[in-house]
């Protein structure tokens, strides 16, 4: 009886946490500035692949959310799936299925890398990120969708406020991102 008790207590306590999306939604001027951002990534970057570029990375997040049974925020989350009452959505796995689905839409202006902040540790982040066609890493733009639980965050890697990242060319050659 306590038991059942506290699964119900339990159920009801997650479902008030959990980020519903009713409808996909992707707003123009999001897909605009983030079209504009990765068009400055190079001189050679094509404008309409850099803005269905742009589209899918802001939609995908939210479809994965809905995927996950997304629970806001992103570390209670990962304390979920921890724990076993949920299957995933850690950052990781975010970054596997992000870089998975934008590598299948075969763009050829852009490079796809794996960056990881705090590897090793307690609060390690990984994240795919973007970089024109045979640019270096650090020039890229990170697109995070972990950090707002399926609204993607995106910033040049430089202007990154919470986290320093570096590649993890491991992640970058399994993926089939790079060839070095």
């Amino acid at each position: 009886m306590k038991q059942s008790f506290l699964l119900c207590l339990m159920v009801l306590l997650l479902s008030g946490c959990s980020a519903k999306v009713e409808r996909l939604h992707v707003e123009p001027i999001r897909v605009e500035t983030l079209t504009h951002q990765l068009i400055a990534l190079g001189a050679d970057v094509d404008k309409g692949e850099a803005k269905m570029f742009a589209y899918e990375a802001i939609l995908y997040p939210q479809e994965l959310a809905k995927k996950y049974g997304l629970v806001y925020p992103p570390t209670f989350h990962n304390f979920l799936i921890n724990t076993g009452l949920k299957e995933r959505g850690l950052c990781y796995e975010w970054s596997e299925d992000m870089i998975t689905h934008l590598k299948a839409q075969h763009y050829t202006s852009f490079d796809l890398r794996w960056g990881v902040a705090n590897k090793g540790a307690f609060d390690e982040h990984n994240s795919v990120v973007v970089v024109a066609k045979g640019a270096p890493f650090w020039s890229g733009i990170l697109i995070d969708p972990w950090r707002h639980s399926g609204e993607l965050y995106w910033a040049k890697l430089r202007d990154d406020p919470e986290y320093k990242w570096v590649e993890n060319k491991e992640r970058s050659r399994y993926f089939g991102t790079i060839k070095e």
